[in-house]
């Protein structure tokens, strides 16, 4: 039998970044969310949630872990106590994923599965043309999956030859 690892496929990555946005777009519903593309120009009060890598790992011979990190950048206004704006929102965020005692995240697929979180990071203040702040987090998740694996036809009657 083959071990081959199958890969991730972008309605994967896709579908995991739609969970996360509707997870900040729920938690924090006065900022404005942008998927992927940080705009040269952000509004104040904006989330990035961005796809920065993935990986693959053999688990079992039936299961395999993917490995996803996620980066989630907040953008505030110009004042000078915007810095705290930022540490306070990027906390929220840490708080908001990894401060869950389940640690999960649905996956609006129409299934019943879910990404893990297994670590959150965040950056040193930055600030971006026209003055504006930024902070950014690294969340980073996992997903079991099963392996495809061959199936075969169930035995559904026995029965004893004479010879």
């Amino acid at each position: 039998m083959s071990q081959h690892l199958p890969t991730a496929t972008e309605d994967d990555i896709l579908n995991e970044l739609n969970a996360l946005v509707t997870l900040f777009s729920d938690a924090f519903p006065d900022a404005k969310i942008i998927r992927q593309t940080l705009p040269r120009q952000p509004e104040p009060n904006t989330f990035v949630i961005r796809f920065q890598s993935a990986s693959i790992e053999n688990e079992t011979a039936l299961t395999y872990v993917e490995t996803r990190e996620w980066q989630i950048i907040y953008v505030s206004g110009t004042a000078e106590t915007d810095d705290q704006n930022v540490f306070r929102a990027l906390r929220r965020s840490e708080k908001l994923t990894i401060g869950d005692p389940r640690m999960v995240i649905p996956i609006n697929d129409g299934s019943l599965r879910y990404m893990r979180v297994a670590n959150f990071g965040i950056s040193q203040v930055a600030e971006l043309e026209g003055e504006q702040k930024s902070g950014l987090g690294v969340l980073q998740t996992t997903v079991r999956k099963a392996r495809d694996i061959e199936t075969y036809e169930k035995i559904t009657e026995t029965g004893v030859r004479r010879s």
